[in-house]
């Protein structure tokens, strides 16, 4: 599996964050068909994994974690929709 980042194909969605958010930092990543969106303010970092075509698969879950807050690990909340299609970690900092 491989992180891509697509933040500059995303432009309208990043300017969308910053704007109505307290977001600071955001970027916008793909894992496959999956759809990864790391936003991080100054209190938390939230981290969306969207996929249309089917459910956010557990080793999905887990390789996102690794790599994006990896100092976070094991100090998370998991919100999962009821089709598994949208799943959301957030991190207290």
């Amino acid at each position: 599996m491989h992180l891509i980042d697509n933040t500059n194909s995303h432009a309208d969605l990043v300017q969308s964050q910053l704007n109505t958010t307290d977001a600071n930092y955001v970027k916008v990543y793909s894992l496959g068909n999956t759809a990864v969106i790391y936003t991080e303010s100054a209190k938390a970092i939230g981290i969306a994994l969207e996929n249309h075509d089917r459910r956010v698969r557990e080793d999905e879950i887990e390789f996102v974690v690794k790599r994006l807050a990896a100092k976070y690990e094991g100090s998370y909340t998991l919100t999962v929709d009821k089709s598994r299609h949208v799943v959301e970690i957030h991190i207290d900092k």
